[in-house]
Parts: structure tokens; C-alpha cells; sequence
């Protein structure tokens, strides 16, 4: 199995999580951890999300990419490697 990190820019909103969360559990993710922030001057928060799976990552961060009010989605090489060792 392997493991990844993303990090997600996308508007402060109280439902991006939750849409963020369930894609992730539909698309047979599984989540190893999160840490979430808020930017309170520009509205945008930062969510870190480590998962892992057999899956390619980029399928998931296509379906992250589609849904409203995700502003950038970026995988996070290096610490994925951390995981792994």
C-alpha cells in the first residue's frame, strides 16, 4: 500500500471538508491523518491529508480537483517518502 500527502487549497467553507472526506472514503482511500487551517485574511484554508492505498493518486486528486470550492490540489512528495521509510 502506499502512502500519500496531499494539500488542498480551497474556500473556508463549512461543507469542504465534509465533500472532501466522503470522496475520498468513496474512492476507497484510507485516511491516515488530517490537519486543517485557516487563512482568516484571505478565506482560504489549507487542508493536509494523508492517505493511502493501492490506487494511483491521481484518481483521487481528480475527483478532489471537481468539486466547487477547491482552488488547488498538490501532492506532496517528500512526505510520502517519510512515510514509506
Amino acid at each position: 500500500m502506499n502512502d500519500y500527502q496531499l494539500i488542498i487549497l480551497a474556500d473556508d467553507k463549512q461543507v469542504v471538508l465534509e465533500r472532501i472526506l466522503q470522496v475520498t472514503r468513496y474512492r476507497g482511500y484510507l485516511i491516515n491523518g488530517i490537519n486543517a487551517k485557516v487563512n482568516t485574511g484571505t478565506q482560504i484554508g489549507t487542508i493536509e491529508l494523508m492517505v493511502s492505498s493501492d490506487r494511483p493518486i491521481e484518481l483521487l486528486v481528480d475527483q478532489i480537483n471537481k468539486l466547487i470550492d477547491i482552488k488547488e490540489v498538490k501532492v506532496d512528495n517528500t512526505k510520502a517518502q517519510k512515510c514509506i521509510a
